[in-house]
């Protein structure tokens, strides 16, 4: 991850757009301010994830009674990982996670949950990071209501498809750029460029977002108590 280039590429949209609030990306997925530091939560600007929410909550679903959500990556801390999808969870169906019960492999490689939802809905989460090194993350995020299904990846999809494929002498290869101004950038980069730049443009977001990530964070200890204890938790 190239810090140097995203923040190049943060201060471009800044000056594109006449933002006028100033900020750095630093390691961690956290942007320093002058009014401190805030945590990026680059899966919020993320179209699919956008869209799922638009969806849960403007009336096109019936009914919603469960998140099916699993997450399966090449390393990377299980704590992170857990993060990410509560907060998923709570933003895409409105309500905050009250209570969890969770089942974590020895060596935080793997996690089973079952979260309640302040609004009755329930949320399956599923993560692992042991997928080998290099390959691609693997993510589906469904919902389920009495009234329609609807999920971030295509009908019977079981890997994140790409853009484009090219297949030459060297090999398959793939590309997925997917933000017109931000070409050349991992999707883990441009979520965080675009975080970033969101939380210049709105200086409310900042305090949410720091927010939302401590709620999340409760939930994560919660599911390791959960883990250790053999009951369920409340967040």
């Amino acid at each position: 991850m190239n810090i140097t280039q995203m923040n190049r590429a943060l201060d471009a949209l800044r000056e594109k757009y006449s933002v006028s609030r100033s900020g750095k990306i630093v390691s961690g997925g956290t942007l320093e301010t002058e009014a401190g530091q805030v945590t990026l939560l680059p899966w919020r600007v993320e179209r699919r994830f956008v869209e799922l929410r638009n969806i849960a909550s403007n009336g096109t679903l019936e009914g919603i009674s469960t998140l099916r959500f699993a997450s399966i990556t090449p390393g990377g801390g299980l704590e992170a990982q857990l993060m990410r999808e509560f907060d998923l969870v709570a933003w895409i169906a409105g309500a905050p996670v009250t209570n969890v019960f969770a089942s974590c492999a020895t060596g935080g490689c793997a996690a089973n949950v079952i979260a309640a939802l302040k609004n009755g809905v329930k949320a399956s989460i599923e993560c692992s990071n042991k997928l080998p090194d290099g390959a691609e993350p693997i993510d589906r995020h469904e919902i389920i209501a009495a009234r329609g299904v609807a999920s971030d990846r295509c009908v019977d999809t079981q890997v994140p498809q790409s853009s484009l494929y090219l297949y030459g002498a060297e090999g398959e290869s793939r590309y997925s750029d997917v933000d017109f101004e931000l070409f050349g950038f991992s999707g883990e980069e441009t979520g965080l460029v675009r975080a970033a730049f969101a939380v210049l443009s709105n200086p409310e977001l900042g305090a949410a977002w720091n927010a939302a990530a401590g709620e999340a964070e409760k939930c994560v200890r919660a599911a390791f108590k959960s883990d250790r204890d053999r009951k369920a938790r409340e967040c």
